[in-house]
């Protein structure tokens, strides 16, 4: 009988390729953009259930799409100057 007496292995770092393929093949931007964040979160949980060498990379997507959101949620909007009112 033998013993592993090796280390366990630390969680992996994402992956640039995996991303990648993640993006093409199961994340599609345009689909990631107009789900809602719940179902996004959802699809994620189901993706990293069925192929897990994306458990890395599934939370900078969403890291991201929640960054992007923030930063235009309420940002739109049109702004009148006093100079072209007045003319």
């Amino acid at each position: 009988m033998r013993l592993n007496t090796d280390a366990p292995a630390g969680p992996r770092k994402p992956c640039l390729r995996d991303m990648a393929t993640l993006v093409n093949e199961h994340l599609p931007p345009a689909v990631v953009q107009l789900t809602p964040l719940k179902q996004l979160k959802r699809r994620l949980r189901e993706i990293d259930a069925t192929h897990p060498q994306y458990q890395e990379e599934t939370p900078l997507v969403l890291a991201y799409e929640q960054r992007r959101r923030a930063q235009l949620g309420g940002q739109l909007q049109v702004v009148t100057s006093q100079r072209a009112s007045q003319a």
